[in-house]
């Protein structure tokens, strides 16, 4: 018979104790860790550690916003299906499939991404906004900030994934952040994803609830 450890918990524990042992993470805070660690541990890939970038009032303006139980903001449905919603007050938005992003979508030929984005403004002050897939979400979403045209988020977190602009648009947001007034959490390069996104978002989660694994 195979001998494998089958305890979920005992599974996750280890893990993150092989990440801390493997991974360098000194010039992180305590919090950061427990992102990076989480993050690291959701993809297998130690290295992310190189390009993951914390601003300086990340977490503690994530956590805040975690307090006023302020909206939700996701790029894509994926992102939500990884969220952990037993530690949410609240459904997460998500707008990429409505009838009327889709419709305009086709219109303006624009990505429906970037039309859900504009769909947000009634729910994005002081939100927290997760982009796990579409970098025209977060290229439209800055754009948007630059011109004044919707209210700004309290954090962004930014791991959009792929070829044609994912590295572009979150290069972006690292040198441009403080200009547009937002904290963010940003993995820099072509790597990322829903997955990703939403494991950085419940360990916050898990920290402002202490939910201890």
């Amino acid at each position: 018979m195979i001998d494998f450890e089958r305890n979920p918990a005992r599974i996750q524990q280890r893990s993150f104790e092989m990440v801390r042992r493997q991974v360098q993470m000194d010039h992180l805070n305590e919090i950061e860790q427990q992102v990076a660690v989480r993050m690291i541990y959701a993809c297998g890939d130690p290295s992310i550690i190189d390009d993951l970038r914390f601003s300086n009032g990340a977490i503690e303006t994530g956590l805040k916003a975690l307090k006023h139980q302020t909206p939700l903001l996701c790029d894509v449905n994926l992102v939500i299906a990884t969220l952990n919603k037993k530690l949410l007050p609240h459904p997460p938005l998500c707008f990429i499939n409505q009838q009327q992003v889709v419709i305009e979508a086709k219109q303006k030929n624009y990505t429906r991404a970037m039309i859900a984005v504009e769909h947000w403004q009634p729910h994005i002050k002081q939100s927290i906004v997760l982009v796990g897939n579409a970098p025209t979400a977060l290229f439209r979403l800055m754009e948007l900030l630059e011109k004044r045209k919707i209210d700004q988020p309290a954090l962004i977190i930014a791991v959009p994934v792929g070829y044609t602009g994912a590295a572009e648009s979150k290069q972006y947001l690292w040198e441009h952040y403080q200009s547009l007034g937002i904290e963010c959490i940003v993995l820099l390069g072509t790597r990322g994803g829903s997955v990703l996104a939403a494991t950085a978002m419940n360990a916050l989660l898990s920290h402002y609830y202490r939910v201890i694994f």
